[in-house]
């Protein structure tokens, strides 16, 4: 199972908040402890639901599961005696849960995360300073999703500057942190027409999420590599597909086939990554993704006189 793979991260803390420390004196007042693992077991299995739905791109089952992880990381928070100890839970859950929530009730609820994960930080900074800017990389996005392409650009440089100094216990997530806002700094300038630094920092976030890539020493050559990897490769998966085939697409149109084919080989190795975790779409955006890359592929090649 998904779940079973997934609970804990690179770090060895469980994946959407952890666990670590938890025992019966953190039971809801008038809830025994069988009632709280239980509960916590729960949150556990809607959120990781909810993250696979997404990347899977079902957007009902991935909003169901979330809100669900959402109510009952609300419940642990609000009536534990050490409220603390379920915080980390409820911000991930507010993170998760936000691109759900539209509009006003979305960007709440990012500004709760981000409160929330601040608070943690600042007792903790090598734990929590990384989430705390991949919340306001997500207010980037949500503000690029409103129309104001201009705020998301600044809000991204921003983020990837905080990226650069913050302290990290695991620095594979940091960096993969700041190659997914450069994707998306790359994907807002391509957008506004600034094609070469649109480029340049699309590119260099696929350099640097390569960089993690090999840094992990994952089996990228067995069929479902992707599935055992940490959740936040996982989660970064999407944007860096995406990314590479922008990169593709552009270079080749431009004549570059060498560069072109460099990223046809990150598009075609996590799409197919995503294509693992099961979906027609994803399957079928990997074929796409592959025929395409094979075109630029056999121009990149030399010809050969006979």
């Amino acid at each position: 199972m998904f779940m079973a793979r997934h609970r804990r991260s690179a770090r060895g803390t469980p994946v959407g908040g952890g666990r670590g420390g938890r025992g019966p004196e953190d039971a809801v007042p008038g809830r025994d402890a069988r009632w709280l693992n239980t509960q916590q077991r729960r949150y556990d299995f809607h959120l990781g639901e909810a993250i696979r739905a997404a990347i899977q791109g079902s957007h009902d089952k991935a909003t169901k599961h979330s809100e669900t992880a959402l109510l009952i990381s609300r419940e642990l928070y609000a009536g534990a005696a050490d409220p603390a100890r379920h915080q980390r839970d409820l911000a991930a859950a507010l993170c998760t849960h936000a691109r759900y929530g539209g509009g006003w009730r979305g960007i709440a609820m990012l500004a709760e995360s981000a409160g929330h994960y601040t608070a943690l930080a600042e007792a903790d900074p090598a734990a929590y300073e990384v989430a705390r800017i991949d919340v306001l990389t997500r207010v980037a996005l949500a503000a690029d999703e409103a129309g104001n392409s201009q705020a998301a650009i600044s809000l991204l440089r921003e983020a990837i500057g905080m990226y650069l100094k913050a302290p990290a216990a695991d620095t594979e997530e940091r960096d993969i942190g700041v190659a997914r806002a450069r994707f998306h700094l790359g994907r807002g300038l391509l957008a506004t027409g600034q094609t070469g630094e649109g480029l340049a920092e699309t590119d260099t976030g696929l350099e640097l999420a390569a960089e993690v890539l090999d840094r992990l020493a994952l089996s990228v050559s067995a069929p479902g590599w992707l599935d055992p990897a940490p959740r936040y490769l996982q989660v970064a998966a999407p944007d860096w597909a995406a990314a590479a085939v922008r990169s593709m697409s552009r270079h080749a149109d431009a004549g570059r086939w060498q560069r072109a084919a460099i990223s046809a080989q990150a598009a075609v190795l996590i799409s197919g990554g995503l294509a693992g975790l099961g979906g027609e779409t994803l399957r079928d955006a990997h074929a796409a993704i592959t025929a395409r890359a094979g075109q630029i592929f056999a121009r990149q090649r030399p010809s050969c006189s006979t």
